[in-house]
Parts: structure tokens; sequence; C-alpha cells
């Protein structure tokens, strides 16, 4: 390792090679990673055929694939069709609501919060919320252009088709081919690093196998308990709300914020011209416990156990990791920013363990592997 650490300029065809890729074919680097994640989330079932036998016959590797990754599609694809009614029943509920009698039972507050306004001359004595609100979508409308949103909705369904069909296809042969990734790295990296790289996917595909699979089942819990919540204190749109939410929250820690308001919006039309003092506000109190005892238990009990068990890492690390993707590359980079941080601890474990800080980073990533290494070979699961 330490040879490799030296001999830095040996890694400069391969860190251009990777810049150029991320340069001029970042989609292709989106469909390589949404592949990869499918292929992850399949590879419990894939192991599991793989062991099977019928008699003295094995099912085919191919085959065995095939079927893991269907296993996969079917089940996104199943809860849409089973969501798609609820959704669309509920959704019909948002579009019988009088909007005119839902804003008038806020009349009252926002008067109040006007007035507060003008005496603190943030808005001007003849400006009111209403007219501010009204002069800001009309000029979102003014800007709109037609021909060019029809355009980009067309290329955008030809763009996912291209994207829906090259993710599946190379999901297919990821989980066939275990070593394809790693096949294709050993054409651009040095010869010495062969066996780090082999290390490095193999424990990477462990990690964030369980990662994924970890924050799938949270995603389904949050959208259970909020479902449930909203039931509960009687709410038709209950369903509606907790899938609202608990897609927002894979978005760490910003997540639950958006699909708490979104969610509190879509609660509050359906009281139509209530008043605000004495049925509004209970709502909102409700809404907002049922927000807070789902993401309390989400923050102490389900991420914990996710995120600290899965990847080794402490909470407020993950907190900064996030934080500081989030600066870089927005919503995007947060959603992305733990399974990458996992992969470069395990990089920075493999080829600079000699370095005292990365040696501290990654103690309880190391300590983890190593169990792990006493119960199986090193080596990439078949």
């Amino acid at each position: 390792m330490g040879s490799i650490f030296k001999k830095w300029y040996v890694w400069i065809p391969f860190v251009l090679v990777v810049f150029l890729f991320v340069y001029y074919f970042s989609v292709v680097l989106i469909y390589i990673f949404t592949a990869l994640i499918l292929s992850f989330l399949g590879h419990p079932i894939f192991v599991f055929l793989e062991k099977l036998k019928i008699g003295k016959l094995k099912i085919p590797r191919a085959l065995n694939a095939l079927i893991a990754l269907l296993g996969v599609i079917g089940f996104f694809v199943m809860a849409i069709v089973l969501l798609t009614p609820f959704i669309i029943q509920q959704a019909q509920l948002i579009s019988e609501i009088d909007i005119y009698a839902f804003l008038d039972s806020f009349k009252e507050p926002i008067n109040s919060l006007e007035d507060w306004m003008r005496e603190y001359k943030m808005i001007a004595e003849t400006e009111t919320i209403e007219s501010i609100i009204s002069d800001y979508l009309l000029g979102i409308l003014q800007d709109i252009n037609v021909k060019s949103i029809v355009s980009s909705a067309l290329g955008m369904v030809g763009s996912l088709s291209i994207g829906i069909f090259s993710t599946i296809f190379m999901a297919f042969f990821f989980m066939k081919d275990n070593k394809l990734l790693y096949k294709g790295l050993k054409m651009f990296t040095p010869r010495d690093a062969h066996d780090e790289i082999a290390r490095i996917l193999a424990y990477s595909k462990r990690m964030l196998s369980r990662y994924f699979l970890g924050l799938l089942l949270e995603q389904l819990i949050m959208i259970g308990m909020i479902t449930l919540g909203m039931h509960l204190i009687g709410l038709p749109n209950a369903l509606l709300i907790g899938l609202i939410a608990g897609i927002f929250n894979v978005i760490p820690y910003v997540g639950p914020i958006i699909g708490d308001i979104i969610g509190l919006i879509i609660g509050l039309t359906t009281l139509q011209g209530a008043d605000f003092m004495s049925e509004s506000l209970p709502l909102m109190l409700k809404m907002f416990g049922v927000f807070m005892i789902a993401n309390l238990i989400d923050n102490f009990v389900l991420q914990p156990l996710i995120y600290s068990k899965s990847v080794k890492a402490h909470p407020l690390e993950i907190f900064l990791v996030v934080i500081m993707a989030g600066m870089i590359a927005g919503i995007p980079g947060m959603i992305l920013a733990i399974p990458a941080y996992t992969l470069i601890r395990i990089i920075a474990m493999e080829f600079f363990s000699v370095v005292p800080s990365i040696q501290k980073m990654t103690e309880s990533l190391n300590t983890e592997l190593q169990k792990k290494k006493k119960d199986k070979p090193d080596k990439e699961e078949e």
C-alpha cells in the first residue's frame, strides 16, 4: 500500500479518464449509478437463488439475475399500481375544494400578519400579501413559453425511455456478473492496485446493499406511520400526505421539513370556510404532532440503525457530510452524500491506511470489515 501511495503519478491517467467521463457523460454516470442501486437491492434475492438447488440441478446464473431484477422492478411497479387508485381518489378530494372558501378561513391571521409587516415597513401601506403573491405568479406565467415546455416534455419522455431501458439493461449484467465493474476498472487502473480495487468493490457492494435496503425500509415505515397518524386524526387524504412526506424523507434533514409543509397544506385544504382559531389551528397542531412523532422516531431510531449501523459512521459525521454535499451539489448531493462518503472511506482505508487521520476516520469501518473477513473469504460474494 505504501508503494501505491508514493507512486501517485501512475494514477494520473485514471483520474483524467474519470474527470472526462464525469464532465462529458454525466447522464451515463447517473444511469450506471441507478443500475448499481437496482443490482444492490436485488443482490440478496440473487444470492438466495444462487444457493437454491432443485435436486442436483442449479438455476442458471442469468436466470437468477433476471428473476432478482424482475423482483425489484415488480416491487416498485406493484406499489405504484396498488397506490395509484388511492392517490387518484384522494387527489379528486383536493380538486373539489373551493379554494376561495379555503383562503377565506385564513383571512383573519393573514390580516394580522399584514398589519405586523406594515408596522415594520416590510410591505407598503397599499400592498397586501395577496397582491404580492398574485404579481409574483403573474410574472412567472408571463415568462412561460408553452412551445418550449411541450418540446422539453417530449424530449424528457424520450430521454426517460432511453434511461429506463439503459438502466435495466446494465442492472441485469451487473447482477449476473458481479465482477463486471471490476473488469472495467482494471483497464484503467495500475496493475499493482487490482487487489485493492477488488476489495473496495466487494466491501462497497456489501455495505451499500445494506444501506439502500435499509433506506427503502425507512421510507416504507415513515409512509406507514404518517398515514396511520393522519388517519387517526380524521383526515380523508391521509395516504396522500403519508406518501408525499415519505418520498421527501429520502432527502436527509431538509426533506422531512419540505414534506411536512406540503402535507400540512394538503391537510388544511380539507377544511373549507372553517374558522381559523376553532378548526384550522387545532388541525394544524394535530398534524404537527403526527409529523413530530414520526420524525423523532426516524431521527432517533430508524436513521441511527440505518446510517450508523450500515455505513459505520457517527451521526454527527454523517450530518456534516450531508450539509457539505448540499452546499456543493444541492438536493441531489444530499441524497448521494452518504453512499459517496461510504465509498470514499473504503477507498481511503485501502490505499491510505498508513495516514493516522485516515486510520481514525475509518476505524469503525475497518473493525466491521475485519469481522466480516473472518466469516467469509476476502472476495466478492458469488
